[in-house]
């Protein structure tokens, strides 16, 4: 079978794997000399990675919230606010309007863009449930209070 092989990611493939791949086919079209036909398997495979890709960061993220983790521990973003991190995350998008960029770069920008944006989602949803303790919280008081009172 050819360098491009079956279309279909494997589905037990890790993340790492399926990146290393994307990688190879990447480098692969960007090879001027591959016919026309490879290109398109090529780009077929590279879709389905891409898909696949996208699943298990969105698995990740779902399993990340369900136990209520940071995603990112160690993160270089974690001590960075809201905006600027936001605001890294326009650039990269600005970037990614290039009309010019080989698709390598474009694979890059992409994962920078993925990464940037699950950590506004991480933060915001940090906020959202500090939002939720204290109104909860002052919620309890108010009824504490009220049971002082009365009727």
């Amino acid at each position: 079978m050819s360098e491009a092989g079956d279309p279909a990611p494997r589905p037990e493939a890790t993340f790492e794997s399926l990146e290393a791949e994307l990688e190879q086919v990447t480098r692969r079209l960007e090879d001027a000399s591959v016919p026309l036909e490879e290109r398109l398997q090529l780009h077929a495979r590279a879709a389905a990675m891409h898909r696949r890709l996208e699943a298990l960061v969105e698995a990740a993220r779902k399993a990340t919230a369900e136990t209520g983790k940071d995603a990112f521990p160690g993160d270089e973003d974690a001590a960075e606010p809201y905006e600027k991190v936001r605001d890294r995350l326009g650039a990269v998008v600005n970037a990614l309007e290039a009309d010019d960029l080989p698709l390598a770069r474009v694979v890059e920008l992409h994962r920078e863009a993925q990464r940037l944006a699950a950590r506004c989602e991480a933060i915001l949803d940090g906020a959202q449930e500090a939002v939720q303790q204290a109104a909860g919280g002052a919620g309890a008081r108010e009824a504490d209070s009220d049971a002082d009172v009365p009727v």
